[in-house]
């Protein structure tokens, strides 16, 4: 037996119908994610104290959007032979075309995106439910969509846009209330030799001269870090792939990414930093004192516990800029509120990346699948915001061989159903229920409790889009065994 104050706890979720989520089939169940996961991570270094209070609004917001681009977003994975690029990721179009920087360069000056309305994409963010927006501020490519004063390799100097994307979007954020965090590639920088893991393709005439890293890092990784703290007063920082040393390309470099995150800790410290700084996106020593969250893989819906608060950076498809090859595919909205109710039932924040085209607009299948998302946060926000996963790992599985994802907020567990499913039972729940009901229409869920089994009964005809019941106990305590 085991009480667990002002919390919602319960051990096995069944459905008596069965639970399918077949859009998720590739998707890990609920059981699986909330086993902790023994020797995948290990902290060398604890979080600081302060972490707490950066996380607040993270752990509220539950759902963010993430936008990749960059001029790589005028090719959209379309190989300069006019073939679908072969790499998974279009915004690696440089590498994965073999690129030199003076060839890939040339593509800034295509870059015009007239149609870019900063209002409108926040706006759109802002209707599906999202309550951040993390944009790729400078990519591994090493272009820079902002105004800065270290490179002229930037949407300012280099295109004949000639507008300042992060400014404007800065603007729109604060009218809007939504937070503005920042990807940067500061390890990865094709447009400078001296940047770690250049590409030999980038700079073909350079092979062979010694790299000189610490004029890459003060020459402009740091400083432009400093610009985007100050000038564009970052809600958060997003970086990507570690530095590693130089010896040994298993090791990420502790005092490179020391000297970021110090950087940041002094000049925006309520800004929150993603563990890539430090941390390849796979399991190993974590050198929490330098970050405040757990980034995990790309597009990984989590498998187990995690050892700190985790963000899953998840796409609309399988790249994540904007992808104009004849193969894309794009999840539909019931595959994606699949996908971040597991995120959420594992105690983590899920972040959507959309990538926009090179005219500066949202691709309309990814808006047609952001407004069913809205709607249906809308309905059912209470499930998702503010909430808590199932602290409990020992779900059992229905006999589709799927479990059910649950959140908890006082004396509520959300119960997340499939479409079309009308009944659950819920084993081991001891506490005594006050009522249940179907959040979105609060018609009444019928239900009968004995000897702590729970059957609840969703009411006939309920087709509605993964209805959510709500189970409200007496008191704050849930016991289970």
């Amino acid at each position: 037996m085991m009480n667990v104050s002002k919390a919602l706890c319960i051990s096995t979720l069944l459905l008596a119908g069965g639970f399918g989520f077949e859009a998720l089939a590739q998707v890990p169940s609920v059981d699986e994610m909330l086993k902790p996961k023994q020797g995948s991570y290990r902290i060398v270094y604890p979080s600081e104290p302060e972490t707490a209070d950066r996380m607040e609004w993270f752990r509220e917001a539950k759902f963010g959007m993430m936008i990749h681009w960059g001029i790589y977003s005028t090719r959209g994975g379309i190989s300069p032979d006019g073939s679908p690029q072969k790499a998974k990721y279009t915004e690696w179009y440089q590498s994965a075309n073999k690129l030199s920087y003076a060839e890939y360069s040339k593509l800034a000056t295509e870059f015009n995106p007239v149609d870019f309305n900063a209002e409108e994409w926040v706006l759109i963010a802002k209707n599906a439910g999202m309550k951040y927006i993390t944009i790729t501020s400078k990519h591994h490519d090493g272009f820079s969509l902002f105004d800065s004063a270290y490179t002229e390799y930037d949407v300012m100097d280099a295109t004949p846009f000639k507008r300042d994307v992060l400014m404007e979007l800065r603007e729109a954020c604060d009218k809007h209330g939504l937070k503005l965090c920042f990807y940067y590639s500061h390890a990865q920088d094709w447009e400078q030799y001296d940047a770690w893991n250049t590409p030999r393709s980038a700079f073909p005439e350079k092979r062979g001269t010694p790299q000189d890293h610490e004029k890459y890092l003060t020459g402009k990784a740091l400083p432009q870090v400093e610009e985007l703290c100050t000038r564009y007063r970052a809600d958060g920082f997003w970086f990507d792939t570690p530095w590693f040393d130089k010896d040994d390309r298993h090791n990420p470099n502790r005092s490179i990414s020391k000297r970021f995150s110090d950087l940041v800790r002094k000049l925006a410290p309520s800004a929150l930093i993603n563990s890539r700084i430090s941390h390849p996106a796979k399991p190993g020593p974590l050198h929490a004192d330098l970050f405040d969250y757990l980034s995990l893989g790309d597009q990984v819906i989590p498998s187990g516990k995690q050892p700190l608060y985790a963000e899953s950076p998840d796409s609309i498809h399988h790249s994540y800029g904007y992808d104009a090859r004849p193969d894309v595919h794009y999840r539909t909205g019931e595959e994606l509120l699949g996908r971040m109710a597991r995120v959420i039932a594992g105690d983590g924040n899920y972040l959507l990346n959309i990538g926009p085209t090179g005219e500066g607009n949202l691709p309309a299948q990814a808006v047609k699948e952001l407004k069913v998302v809205g709607e249906w946060i809308k309905m059912n926000g209470e499930a998702v915001y503010g909430t808590e996963g199932n602290p409990f790992s020992d779900l059992a599985k229905s006999r589709t061989k799927t479990s059910i994802p649950i959140t908890t907020k006082g004396n509520r567990l959300y119960v997340f159903c499939e479409t079309g499913q009308d009944a659950v039972t819920l084993p081991g729940l001891e506490s005594t229920v006050a009522k249940a009901w179907v959040l979105a229409s609060s018609k009444t869920v019928d239900f009968k409790q004995t000897k702590g089994r729970l059957a609840l009964q969703l009411p006939a005809g309920d087709d509605s889009l993964m209805p959510v019941i709500v189970v409200e106990c007496e008191g704050d305590t849930i016991v289970v065994d």
